[in-house]
């Protein structure tokens, strides 16, 4: 009897720490693509505010609208 309950602790055991190892798994996951949809929008921004863009480097002329 002894053998069996020693047995179901191990294999318990293995289970905690099979779900403890997913669990990190999910968090590392998730912050990586939390940090690249970061990254990406911040790029997004800087593409906006680059008139260098614009024309791919050549000098272009570029008429703004203002309405005010």
């Amino acid at each position: 009897m002894c053998m069996s309950k020693h047995h179901k602790q191990k294999k318990d055991s293995k289970k905690a720490h099979r779900r403890q190892n997913v669990r990190w798994l999910v968090t590392i996951t998730s912050v990586l693509i939390l940090l690249s949809a970061v990254w990406l929008w911040n790029e997004s921004l800087e593409e906006d505010n680059d008139l260098s863009a614009i024309g791919q480097g050549e000098n272009v002329v570029v008429q703004i609208h203002d309405p005010n």
